[in-house]
């Protein structure tokens, strides 16, 4: 039972994921060679009337519109590639955590240091003005 949870993690729903990439890529990339094929068909150049000129003339708009759709669809699966590759590249994910933790530990030691700086300044300080400040009290009243 173990074994059939760990079938159904997150590897059995990232090859999903690619297997639909592949297929939206083979499709696009079949229209592609498919509208230019069709191209290539209806562009020679035999005896044709006006008309039949026209009629291809369309057909070339028509396929021409679908590589275009084609191509847009491949640009968009670039976009969602690289988007999934963000998402869910977990070596570049820890490797960025790992170095922003061990600099924010980096930081915090250096605070704490400088803290503990101030911490001994400080004491020193108020240590010094105690000092000043109860020898002048004390001092009026050992001269009289």
């Amino acid at each position: 039972m173990a074994f059939a949870a760990a079938q159904t993690g997150p590897r059995p729903v990232l090859l999903q994921i690619e297997d639909q990439f592949n297929k939206r890529i083979d499709d696009d990339v079949g229209k592609l060679v498919d509208c230019f094929t069709d191209i290539v068909k209806v562009g020679e150049n035999k005896d044709k009337d006006k008309f039949k000129v026209a009629q291809e003339g369309y057909q070339i708009e028509s396929q021409a519109a679908q590589i275009v759709r084609s191509c847009e669809s491949l640009l968009s699966l670039i976009g969602e590639l690289k988007q999934n590759l963000l998402l869910n590249d977990t070596k570049t994910l820890s490797k960025l955590r790992k170095t922003q933790s061990v600099k924010l530990e980096k930081d915090t030691l250096a605070i704490k240091e400088q803290l503990t700086t101030m911490k001994k300044e400080l004491a020193e300080t108020v240590y010094d003005l105690e000092s000043v400040n109860y020898r002048s009290l004390t001092d009026p009243y050992d001269e009289k």
